[in-house]
């Protein structure tokens, strides 16, 4: 790469790095803290690296859960990326093994990134600007897990991250959309699902926030706009 490239890159990336480095090391602690062996939680960030399944895997695996609640949760949380990868297929590199890794690598925001470049662009920068995004995530993580005890001095009650998190995207996309229904949907259905059967809640609930959006009028109208003018759903899910 030329030291042009290099620094379009670098631009490219740098907002992702910024977010993807202290939640990745969020993760990192708090994975630590849950008991999980340090090559597993590292491994989780090189090969499964889907932030917000990441969190919502700890206390999963640290409670010992079955593998069929593991992958319902897995599917339920990570199935948008099938619907809004569709679009990119004609913009990846044609190189099998680069279009293999963009799409295995494809996140919320290395998305918003690659729709923001013209297409032949996207095709050249595509595997790096992934790559790079990747990078930063399991630099975190492993930022997470060198300085985990320290850090659960220095920041006490670090676990309350990622509900923190959600409850600004949630804000966020409502100052985006101005769409207050989604939010009192997911809210119900929590509800509802909580007394039936909290020991499976979130699973349950999703389901039910996922029937139940997909049953209300206008649901053809999605949260991103046409490729070139995204909307990011979320700010961590790797």
């Amino acid at each position: 790469m030329q030291t042009e490239e290099r620094q379009h890159l670098l631009r490219l990336t740098t907002p992702v790095g910024m977010g993807y480095v202290p939640a990745g090391f969020a993760y990192g602690v708090l994975a630590l803290q849950a008991g999980l062996p340090v090559w597993i939680v590292v491994a989780m960030s090189v090969f499964v690296y889907a932030g917000a399944m990441q969190f919502a895997a700890v206390p999963m695996l640290a409670g010992a859960a079955g593998l069929p609640t593991v992958a319902l949760t897995t599917l339920m949380i990570n199935l948008r990326h099938v619907i809004y990868a569709i679009p990119l297929l004609d913009r990846v590199p044609k190189a099998r093994a680069a279009k293999s890794y963009v799409i295995a690598a494809l996140t919320d925001e290395t998305y918003s990134v690659l729709t923001t470049l013209p297409p032949e662009r996207c095709r050249a920068l595509g595997w790096r600007i992934a790559l790079v995004n990747h990078g930063y995530w399991v630099l975190g993580t492993l930022l997470g897990v060198a300085l985990g005890q320290q850090a659960a001095r220095w920041i006490p009650h670090l676990d309350f991250a990622l509900p923190a998190l959600f409850v600004i995207l949630a804000i966020e996309h409502y100052r985006t959309q101005r769409r207050w229904l989604p939010a009192a949907v997911g809210l119900a259905a929590y509800a509802v699902a909580h007394a039936v059967a909290p020991h499976y809640a979130l699973l349950l609930a999703l389901g039910l926030a996922l029937i139940a959006l997909l049953a209300l009028p206008g649901r053809n109208k999605t949260s991103t706009s046409a490729v070139g003018d995204p909307v990011v759903a979320e700010g961590i899910e790797p």
